[in-house]
Order: structure tokens, then C-alpha cells, then sequence
């Protein structure tokens, strides 16, 4: 299949779709996070899948490196490359986001509700690392994760914001081949700085896990591809054995990480290749579905209407369903055992907790969202 040099107008839904495999991880192991498994064996194996789920939030890493990349790249040279791009990025990210902080820091603490202030007690106080996209180094200082779901999924999100300070400089000072050779370098140095990380006593896998230069990889894999898809045209599809293989090792990887988890497992630097891995495998995935025929297995996955639903509203979920599960679990404890398995009653609690991340995130895209993306036009 011949590949067209893409540009930032071009709109992939098979990415879509890819978000919305993300995000459902990441609420997967959110919704089963607090909920003590039964003693059934179906309830070893999916709590024991929700508990791995995490790896959404690199798979995002992976879809933002190579997205703001190739953006980046298309209008390096254009005149006002900086002022639209972070124009741009700043009503994509910021209206929803602040939306939620001022709800969460302004709007809640006034309502003199008991459950509330419960929830908010921990990060109130450090509300300016928050307002800041700085979530990640206080989390970091801490040394421990807040108490409930908001802000501890900030971390992320002051990652990639922390990346898109940086890296337009980045891409406008170097050449397409000196850019590829510094997103080989850093993607080894995230990883050897796991390791020492690992290594250090003083430091323990929180931290390791929410600072940017040591989860920097997928993102600059991300970019990496950005730039490998702008090969000549047709040039693209020639590579996918090689990155398909690199997908299968990677995944071979982290499936043997996930089955081998041994007492302490997070703060052992072998542990530390699980996020290379699954970095890898994202990016494969990823590669596989953009350079595949129609009608093959990885854009028909990706091309499903629900996947591309999810993904479409996969930032604001991600940025409800915290407040969500609060919310359902506040009335709602999912503990009613049948024949000795939780699963039953989580999965009610799921259903009910994923409806009202949902009604949120559309209220988020439709009231607030759309209106502000439609004003990037200014800055096409």
C-alpha cells in the first residue's frame, strides 16, 4: 500500500481507535482498583488482568510522541510554527483540564460537604502543582501516590505537557536524521535511568515511575515513527516485518514480566525493561495499523465504531472517571460475594461508573471541547 507523506491535516481513524484501546485499559484498572477480589478463581484471573492494565497510559505516551512529532515536523519552516502549534495544544488540553481543577479546588471545598473534603484532603493543599502541570514532581517528592484517583492521574498528563514545552525546539533546531538519532539516544537513556533509579535505595518505583526523563521513552519512540512514516512515498509499508517482529519480542517481554511478578518486583532494575517493552509493542501496534491494507486484522480492530468512540472522547474520560468511581462508590460498594466471586457485583459497579465518566465527558466535549477546538482553525 503506497504511503502519502502526511501532514497534519490528515485525520487517521485507525489512531482513533488505538486511543480508545488506551483508554479502556487505563479505566479497567482504575474501576477494579479498590475492589477486593473474591475468592473465585475468575476472580484471579480478571482482577488479576485489571491490576495490569496500567500500561494504557504508555500506549497515550506512544499516540502523543508520534502525533505532536508529526505535527511538528509538517509545519517546521511554515512562518508562526511556535505561536500555532502551542496555540493549538493549549485549546486542545487546557479547557477541559482547568475545567476539572476548578470544579475539583474552587467549586467543591465551598459546598461544606463532609465525603467531599474526604476526598480532596490530601491534594488540596498542594493544588499549585496542579494548576502547574508540576503533579508529577510532587508526587515524586512525596514519594507516594494521594489517596484517591484526582489528581494521581495528573501525573501523565504533566508528563506530555512537560514534553510539548520542549520538544517544537527540539524538532525545529535538527535535521530528520539527527532528530532520529536523539530519539534512539534518549529512548535508551529513559531506560538506564530506570535502572539506576532501581538501583538507588533511596528512591523508590513511584518516583521512578512519574518523572518524565525516565518515561520519556515511548514518547520519543512515538516520535521516532512520526518521522520513519515520512519516508518516500511507499517506502513506509517496506519495514513491517522488521517492526512487526521487534512487536512480538516486546510482547513476549512484558508477557513474561506480567506471568513472573516476584515479591518487591517494581523496585528491581530488571523491571525496568517492562516499560521498553511495552513502548515497543505500542509502537508496533500502532506502525501495523497505519501501514496495513484495508481490511486488515489491525485496522479493522482499530476501525471498530466503539473503539473510535472511546478514543474520540478519551481525554476527557480520562479525566472523569476518577471523579466517576468516586462517585458510584460513595453509594455503591461492590462487595456482595456469589459463590465466593466479587465479580458479578464489580462488574454492576463498572457499568455504572463507566455511565457516569461517560455522561461527563460528552457534557465536557459538547458544552466545553468542541467550541475551543474550533477556534484552532485560526491557527491551521
Amino acid at each position: 500500500m503506497a504511503t502519502a507523506a502526511p501532514t497534519q491535516h490528515v485525520h487517521y481513524p485507525v489512531l482513533d481507535g488505538l486511543r480508545g484501546v488506551a483508554i479502556a485499559l487505563v479505566m479497567f484498572q482504575h474501576f477494579f482498583q479498590r475492589t477486593p477480589k473474591g475468592t473465585a478463581f475468575v476472580d484471579d484471573v480478571v482482577f488479576g488482568l485489571a491490576g495490569r492494565s496500567w500500561m494504557g497510559v504508555d500506549v497515550f505516551f506512544v499516540l502523543s510522541g508520534f502525533l505532536i512529532t508529526g505535527i511538528l515536523w509538517d509545519s517546521k519552516g511554515h512562518a508562526g510554527y511556535f505561536r500555532k502549534f502551542y496555540a493549538r495544544r493549549i485549546l486542545r488540553i487546557f479547557p477541559a483540564y482547568y475545567l476539572v481543577l476548578f470544579l475539583a479546588y474552587v467549586v467543591l471545598p465551598r459546598l461544606g460537604s463532609p465525603p467531599v473534603d474526604a476526598y480532596l484532603r490530601d491534594s488540596l493543599p498542594d493544588q499549585a502543582w496542579h494548576w502547574t502541570y508540576l503533579s508529577n514532581l510532587k508526587i515524586a517528592l512525596r514519594g507516594a501516590w494521594y489517596e484517591h484517583h484526582i489528581p494521581n492521574v495528573f501525573w501523565s498528563l504533566a508528563i506530555e505537557e512537560q514534553f510539548y514545552m520542549v520538544w517544537p525546539l527540539v524538532v525545529w533546531g535538527l535535521a530528520k536524521r539527527s532528530l532520529m538519532t536523539l530519539c534512539t539516544v534518549l529512548f535508551f537513556v529513559a531506560l538506564g535511568l530506570r535502572v539506576y533509579l532501581a538501583i538507588d535505595p533511596d528512591v523508590n518505583w513511584i518516583q521512578s515511575f512519574v518523572l518524565t526523563p525516565s518515561r520519556m521513552d515511548g514518547l520519543v519512540l512515538g516520535a521516532f515513527l512520526a518521522l520513519l512514516f515520512r519516508m518516500p512515498q511507499g517506502q513506509a509499508p517496506k519495514v513491517r516485518w522488521q517492526i512487526g517482529l521487534v512487536g512480538v519480542l516486546a510482547t513476549a517481554l512484558v508477557g513474561a514480566m506480567t506471568l513472573y511478578t516476584p515479591e518487591g518486583w517494581r523496585e528491581q532494575p530488571l523491571f525496568a525493561l517492562r516499560f521498553t517493552g511495552i513502548a515497543l509493542a505500542s509502537g508496533a501496534v500502532l506502525w501495523l495499523a497505519l501501514t496495513g491494507q484495508p481490511g486488515s486484522i489491525w485496522v479493522r480492530i482499530f476501525s471498530q465504531r466503539w473503539l473510535r468512540f472511546l478514543g474520540k472522547y478519551s481525554y476527557a474520560l480520562y479525566l472523569w472517571h476518577g471523579p466517576a468511581d468516586a462517585l458510584v462508590r460513595h453509594s455503591f460498594q461492590p462487595t456482595a460475594l456469589v459463590g465466593g466471586s466479587r465479580l458479578p457485583a464489580q462488574l454492576a459497579f463498572v457499568l455504572a461508573a463507566f455511565g457516569v465518566a461517560l455522561l461527563a465527558a460528552l457534557a465536557s466535549w459538547h458544552l466545553v471541547e468542541k467550541h475551543c477546538l474550533r477556534l484552532k482553525r485560526r491557527f491551521a
